[in-house]
């Protein structure tokens, strides 16, 4: 009866002939020949122990023993097929075909058809077994009645208390429903630990009827309140962050906007999170602001009153009353920032206020008595008003942070009303403190709509000429007395950063460089004289994040990125032929390596390699044609500012593998040899680094942490660097060039902008500026000649340029750059 066990094992039938080999039931299994090779040898080494058994045992004296042992040897032999059976039915088959072991065989792979078949059969034959009712009904009539349980303060499992702190009610509820319905509630919710009490404080947050609302439309999806309380259930609304809700409040408010009462919408708490809602009242203020300013809303706003004192009528009457607004409210922050004053205070006093050298107002009652600035006028100020305490409220900043940008002294007396251009100069507008609108109101005052930390402001600003011997404004560059206009530098055709720029020709020349989400290889060259950029023929490869030096009247691109890899190629722009042309591959592959020019040699220092700042450095002789390499940096550097400055090369602070360095080399090529020079104050990578007026200026950069305004000046004489005139705009990976005598700041990132500006350092007045003289002769001629003056130049929000037939940017029609956010590293790395 044993010997059935094997084929039983194998599901099949037994052969009639059980002295054959066992092997001969795996073949209905084996689709493989090399499966029965070792079935085989393992069948043939049992029956061999097993014949042998039987012979010993038999010899011994039992003679039965061979039917017994036939026995165990086939009990043996069964349970290992079965293990074997079971392996190959369930592991090896299935491994060796594509169809799957069914029954005695293997069944062939059903067609993709007849598989969707059975599928739509078997979900047929699903759906066909349910019966299924859909009660459209059912969820209204449950939340109507989980609404009714509410009201009847059944199975309410949280008390909330609103009100105002002197009114405060309950609001019974269940947890489960205000937590799907705000966001807000369910955090609140979350965080309170198990066993915790169901009662929540509210009190002197939300407004009792608004919020009663709110909670109703959570259980009903129906929100029902009077008009007069539409204004308190949108902030109550946006505090909850139930947004389907306070969206449809804000349109109500705004399809009932008036002058009267915008105002009042104007300074709803919240408002400022809802982008959309706030330019569409602040639009709607600017077109109707000579009705605005009449309203009792309006009047009842906090005023604060300034009068600033100018040196002449023709400087008063050149100044732009938007971009003076802007500064008085620079100077409000100023006093307001370290909270020891507020706004409230301001508006006690006259404020008489000055334009100081470091381009920023400052109140004359900090001017000293017997001080040159000093005048009866400002004397008899001092005696009238009552100033407020401020420590140090309107003295000059000696050093201003390096994150504070500074405004061009040519700042108030450009032209341009546009909103871009201000922004162009600084950092993005704070939504704290913004200028909403200005307006005259008399031949010598205007006042002006604010958002000062947050609060809507009147700023109410008169002008006056002060011109004693000694007035405060005296101590000013004499060339201001004659004011002109000034156009703003119209800015590239891209947004770049990481960027090659030299001087060709008495031009700014700016290659690539890297725009957002890709690297460039577009070319384009300012003319200063006619404030004009034009195009120009395109490098071979896209590359950013390279630098760009010029030997013999040619510009060397080295290196660098193309987005997708760094880059050993290195090309230069022959303006004989007005092409680029490759030169021979970088003996190393990086991108951010440093590049200056020293007799007709160009040095190559430290870079990135993908995975450490490099301490490696090349020279490219220009008349061989050939790379060699020079002595290694003392550590690893990339991002790190280079250039060359009496028979010496200097590396500028930039970034090892992970911090950004302070320390500054120079190197010898007499002995080839790096040294250690004096350090800059604060560490930077990513600075523009060029020699101006016999000295190194570092210009920008990024500190880890910040985007940088703030330039460093290194005097060789005494090795030592001192700060210089902060930028008008933080900018890292900053290119910088001199052209002439000026300096130029290209692009670069503020942090959160790609910026495609261009500002340049005024030696004249020892300032940086974006503003040129629009009445320089070149520019009138241009304007004779019918080409397009610079000075109604407009920014978009789109990044994009105009270009005329003959190559030749429209500024009309370019941008200032603000392509949107980015995170940090996309941009500094």
């Amino acid at each position: 009866m044993f010997r059935n066990t094997i084929p039983l094992a194998f599901g099949i039938p037994r052969h009639k002939n059980h002295h054959q080999k066992q092997i001969v039931y795996c073949q209905w299994y084996a689709k493989s020949k090399s499966l029965l090779t070792p079935l085989q040898s393992l069948m043939s080494g049992i029956g061999c122990c097993r014949g042998l058994m039987v012979k010993a045992l038999k010899s011994s004296g039992f003679p039965r023993v061979g039917e017994n042992c036939e026995f165990l040897f086939l009990l043996l032999a069964a349970a290992i097929v079965h293990r074997l059976a079971l392996l190959l039915r369930v592991v090896l088959f299935p491994l060796l075909s594509s169809n799957p072991v069914n029954g005695f065989g293997m069944n062939k792979t059903p067609s993709p058809e007849g598989m969707a078949v059975k599928e739509v059969q078997k979900e047929t034959t699903k759906k066909s077994d349910l019966f299924v009712f859909d009660d459209t009904s059912y969820k209204e009539v449950m939340f109507d009645n989980l609404n009714k349980l509410r009201k009847n303060k059944q199975f309410c499992d949280v008390t909330l208390q609103v009100g105002a702190s002197q009114d405060v009610r309950e609001i019974y509820a269940h947890r489960a429903v205000l937590a799907s319905a705000s966001p807000y509630l369910f955090d609140i919710f979350a965080a309170e630990s198990k066993g915790s009490s169901n009662q929540y404080k509210l009190a002197g947050i939300f407004d009792y009827d608004a919020f009663e609302s709110l909670v109703n439309y959570a259980y009903t999806g129906r929100l029902e309140v009077p008009q007069k309380l539409v204004k308190a259930t949108y902030v109550a609304a946006s505090k909850l962050r139930m947004t389907s809700a306070a969206k449809q409040c804000g349109k109500y408010l705004l399809e009932n906007m008036t002058p009267k009462n915008c105002i009042g919408l104007r300074s709803l708490a919240g408002i400022a999170s809802n982008p959309e809602l706030l330019n569409k009242v602040d639009n709607f203020i600017r077109q109707n602001i000579n009705e605005v300013i009449k309203s009792k809303d309006f009047l009842a706003l906090l005023t604060v009153p300034v009068e600033l004192l100018h040196n002449s009528h023709e400087e008063k009457n050149a100044t732009n009353v938007k971009h003076l607004c802007d500064m008085v409210l620079d100077w409000v922050k100023g006093v307001t920032e370290d909270q020891t004053v507020r706004l409230e205070d301001l508006a006690q006093k006259v404020h008489m206020l000055y334009l100081n050298p470091d381009r920023t107002l400052h109140d004359c009652s900090d001017i000293e008595n017997g001080d040159l600035q000093d005048s009866e006028v400002i004397q008899d100020y001092k005696k009238l008003s009552r100033k407020v305490s401020v420590p140090a409220s309107g003295k000059p900043r000696t050093k201003l942070s390096s994150q504070t940008p500074a405004k061009p002294r040519q700042f108030l007396f450009t032209k341009s009303d546009s909103s871009s251009s201000l922004s162009s100069l600084s950092d993005e507008e704070e939504s704290d403190y913004k200028v909403i609108v200005t307006t005259m109101n008399g031949e010598n005052s205007m006042v002006g709509l604010v958002a000062a930390h947050g609060k809507l402001t009147v700023l109410s600003i008169v002008q006056r000429v002060h011109s004693p011997n000694h007035s405060p404004l005296s101590s000013r560059n004499a060339s201001v007395e004659k004011i002109s206009t000034y156009s703003v530098v119209p800015p590239m055709s891209s947004a770049r950063c990481a960027v090659g720029t030299a001087e060709l020709e008495g031009k700014l020349l700016v290659c690539g460089g890297y725009d957002r989400g890709e690297c460039l290889k577009t070319v384009e060259s300012y003319d200063f004289s006619t404030n004009k950029w034009t195009t120009m023929q395109p490098m071979k490869v896209p590359r950013g994040r390279f630098n760009a030096a010029v030997v013999n009247n040619k510009v060397y691109a080295v290196g660098g990125c193309d987005g997708q890899k760094d880059l050993g190629t290195a090309e230069y722009w022959d303006p004989d032929t007005n092409s680029w042309k490759q030169l021979p591959g970088l003996p190393a592959v990086r991108s951010h390596a440093g590049v200056c020019s020293m007799d007709k040699t160009l040095y190559v220092v430290g870079g990135w390699n993908g995975q450490r700042g490099l301490k490696r450095c090349d020279i490219f002789d220009t008349e061989n044609n050939s790379w060699s390499n020079m002595a290694p940096l003392s550590i690893g550097r990339y991002q790190a500012g280079v250039g060359a400055m009496n028979g010496y090369v200097y590396a500028v602070g930039g970034c090892d593998s992970w911090n950004c360095l302070n320390s500054v080399e120079r190197y010898d090529p007499a002995t080839d040899t790096w040294s250690t020079v004096a350090s800059l104050n604060t560490a930077r990578r990513g600075c523009g680094v060029a020699v101006y007026d016999g000295k190194l200026y570092a210009v920008g950069g990024h500190d880890g942490i910040h985007s940088l305004c703030t330039v460093e000046i290194y005097n060789p004489e005494t090795d030592s660097w001192s700060a210089g005139p902060s930028l008008t705009t933080c900018r890292a990976n900053v290119g910088v060039s001199v052209v002439g005598n000026r300096l130029f700041a290209v692009g670069g990132f503020t942090g959160k902008t790609f910026l495609n500006t261009v500002e340049y350092l005024d030696k004249e007045n020892n300032e940086w500026t974006s503003f040129v003289p629009k009445d320089q002769g070149s520019t009138n001629s241009a304007v004779k000649n019918g080409t397009s003056d610079c000075d109604s130049s407009r920014n978009d929000m789109n990044g994009t340029s105009a270009t005329d037939k003959n190559g030749t940017l429209n500024c009309e029609l370019s941008s200032n750059g603000v392509n949107g956010e980015l995170h940090e590293e996309q941009a500094v790395h």
